[in-house]
């Protein structure tokens, strides 16, 4: 699951025009925080998926869809 959120979430991320530090800037999230979970190498929590999804302005569920 965690590699499904990572590749939509780059897939939104590059859809919104947005860099890593831009989501680092909107986030507080680390860019290598960001950049980990895009690659599937760090777990991530539903609550920091909600908030991802916001800054991006996408339904969560939209990154939980193969």
């Amino acid at each position: 699951m965690r590699e499904l959120f990572g590749r939509n979430l780059r897939e939104a991320r590059k859809v919104a025009r947005l860099s890593q530090r831009d989501i680092h800037t909107i986030s507080g999230y680390s860019q290598s925080f960001i950049s980990e979970i895009e690659t599937g190498k760090r777990s991530i929590s539903l609550d920091n998926m909600a908030v991802l999804a916001k800054v991006l302005n996408v339904p969560l569920w939209t990154m939980l869809k193969p």
